[in-house]
């Protein structure tokens, strides 16, 4: 099953939020820890500390209050002890509350020796009301005995929870050291899940997409030949079959207009050659004698049936060529010789517009395979054009040299020169550049389209250079 494009969205952002929330929920328990750590600390151990010193001064005073009610036999000193014993057993009620197991036996053994120790005040004050022999230094021993015990006791417990607390703040620091480590590892692997997530997510629509970019201009450059197969995202397959689609009827669109245009050219140049013979007959006086005005007359539609017969040639060439079916007759040939004829041929019309063509073709050019009759198609008509849209005066060049293991030609002029956008766009069929001047000639565009197929096949390239105003210069190559 392919997943489709909004599937992979929402399947990649799922991923990447419970990634984030895994990272969250953990970074919540962690806090929820060293908050329950640190409460521990915070109402356990410290309260447990207060009380101890709380209850350590609490006997402390009640013992000093109770040895001088012994000696100086005064009620308001036994008050006093009377008032701090409730506030020692309500600390210690206090410390009870706070259910320490650990504090619990040290605190109860604190409230039995302190319930002796209270026992034994009690008795001796009996005894001093009375006015009574007793052994007051064996009461004070015991009283010393019990108190001592409490304060080791209350000792005991202080340095109980000390160490409960410092192991507490140790095991906070290991716990916030783990979560540390976590907390980066979770980080990473995070990213990297992300990282690889919108490198999955990007790369299932930017290939894809390459790959129609890459059609969508082949097809442009009318190659129609080839199927696109895109498996997933579903949206992207179903934009590509349609493209194919329209691949398939562009390309069957193109052979219906190369048939129409084979058909027509052939079915035209019959009753063309007639009429070109017909007008020669006629102005080789064989219909009888004709008047100036005719024979101007019939110069003009001869000159016209030969345009005529070149336009439908081009595109009997033309059909051939993007059908496939131009047959070439490779040999090896000498360019030179091509130039020369090619310049002679086009001689009266240089003259006519009395234009110096110059011919730069160096000695001893090297032997080329080719096809002699398509290369001389090409000359004339580069050459042609120059001579075409170059203005009375100007110059033609054209020059033959070897370069880097190759044969190069160019054909250069003086005219108005061809605007950038269009350097490219002149060797497309149908296609006669930007000119918009009066030098400018009606034609079917076809040349430079026929003369880029020619070179082509013999395994060479053609290109233009060209400033405004400055003229062009048409160059092709050919493999030695």
């Amino acid at each position: 099953m392919r997943i489709s494009l909004f599937a992979r969205l929402i399947i990649g952002y799922s991923l990447i939020f419970l990634l984030v929330a895994g990272v969250s929920a953990f970074a919540i328990l962690q806090l929820s820890r060293f908050n329950r750590i640190s409460a521990s600390i915070l109402e356990l151990d410290n309260r447990l500390l207060d009380s101890e010193k709380s209850l350590a001064d609490l006997l402390l005073s009640q013992n000093r209050y109770e040895g001088k009610f012994v000696i100086a036999k005064d009620e308001s000193l036994l008050k006093q002890y009377e008032r701090l014993k409730e506030d020692f057993n309500g600390q210690l009620e206090k410390a009870l509350a706070l259910k320490d197991s650990s504090a619990r036996a040290a605190l109860t053994k604190v409230a039995l020796d302190y319930k002796s120790y209270d026992h034994l005040v009690l008795e001796e004050a009996q005894l001093v009301r009375a006015n009574r022999r007793y052994p007051q230094a064996q009461y004070k021993e015991e009283k010393g005995k019990l108190v001592d015990g409490i304060l080791t006791s209350l000792e005991q417990l202080r340095i109980d929870q000390q160490q409960a607390t410092h192991s507490k703040i140790r095991e906070l620091a290991e716990a916030a050291d783990r979560a540390t480590e976590v907390s980066i590892a979770l980080g990473a692997a995070c990213m990297l899940a992300v990282v690889l997530l919108s490198l999955w997510i990007t790369r299932s629509v930017t290939r894809p997409m390459g790959l129609l970019k890459k059609r969508t201009r082949e097809i442009a450059e009318g190659r129609f030949e080839g199927t696109l197969k895109v498996g997933s995202p579903p949206e992207i397959r179903d934009l590509a079959n349609a493209l194919n689609v329209m691949s398939g009827r562009l390309k069957e669109i193109d052979r219906m207009k190369a048939d129409f245009f084979a058909t027509m050219s052939h079915e035209l140049r019959t009753p063309l050659t007639s009429i070109k013979e017909g007008t020669g007959l006629l102005l080789d006086g064989v219909g009888g004698e004709t008047t100036e005005k005719q024979r101007r007359l019939l110069t003009i539609l001869a000159e016209e049936s030969n345009r005529l017969i070149g336009v439908v040639n081009s595109l009997l060439d033309f059909s051939k060529m993007e059908a496939g079916m131009m047959a070439y007759d490779f040999e090896l040939t000498r360019v030179d010789a091509l130039v020369r004829r090619a310049i002679s041929e086009i001689t009266p019309l240089v003259e006519a517009k009395q234009i110096v063509l110059q011919s730069a073709v160096e000695a001893k050019l090297p032997a080329v395979r080719l096809d002699p009759e398509r290369i001389l198609q090409v000359l004339r008509n580069l050459i042609g054009n120059a001579v075409k849209f170059t203005p009375k005066g100007g110059r033609v060049q054209v020059s033959a040299r070897p370069r880097d293991g190759k044969l190069e030609v160019s054909v250069q002029d003086s005219g108005p020169g061809i605007p950038a956008e269009s350097l490219i766009m002149i060797f497309e069929k149908f296609s006669q550049g930007n000119h918009k001047t009066v030098l400018t000639r009606h034609g079917t565009g076809l040349g430079l389209a026929i003369a880029k197929s020619i070179i082509k096949s013999h395994g060479g390239e053609i290109w233009a250079e060209s400033q405004l105003g400055q003229g062009s210069k048409f160059v092709f190559v050919l493999p030695c």
